[in-house]
């Protein structure tokens, strides 16, 4: 089984579709896009590759909630051309955002179009920085494999948190 089919597991397993939400999951892209920009602009690596693996698992996520083809979506995002790094972080910020707009329009059609083309971007990103993006998402797959945790409102906590919750009014 390879790392999308794992992660696509991992969603089933979870019951992702009963349990989470589009808004909530989008929001989610955004934080570890937000995280994937920390790890570059600190030159972590080790924060740069889980965020591109973890941006890519929330994607499997999103298709999943969508009921788009995530295979599909991953490998139509394998033909890219190189792209100046900076470049491709304003892009991949663009179609994160297009999505979170897209999906309020109920366009499924340009649902999965800006999540292939922020898996592309992923792809060009971890390219243009000396990093595989198969072991990029195989590294996010494996920090949470094991995890466990439940739905609350839309957002997986994890177990761990679960004893720290503390509801936002």
């Amino acid at each position: 089984m390879n790392t999308l089919e794992k992660v696509k597991q991992w969603f089933i397993d979870r019951d992702l579709e009963n349990g989470g939400r589009l808004d909530k999951q989008s929001l989610k892209l955004s934080e570890e896009f937000g995280e994937l920009c920390a790890g570059y602009l600190k030159k972590n690596e080790q924060l740069t590759k889980d965020s591109i693996g973890d941006c890519a698992v929330v994607i499997v996520g999103l298709a999943l909630l969508i009921k788009v083809d995530v295979q599909e979506i991953f490998k139509d995002s394998e033909i890219f051309r190189e792209e100046e790094v900076m470049e491709c972080f304003k892009s991949l910020n663009v179609h994160i955002s297009e999505f979170q707009l897209s999906h309020d329009l109920a366009d499924k059609k340009l649902c999965r179009y800006n999540l292939m083309y922020a898996v592309r971007y992923l792809r060009i990103i971890s390219k243009a920085l000396g990093y595989s993006f198969e072991e990029c998402f195989e590294l996010a797959y494996q920090e949470i494999k094991d995890r466990k945790g439940r739905w609350i409102d839309g957002s997986f906590v994890k177990e761990e948190d679960l004893k720290n919750e503390r509801k936002i009014l």
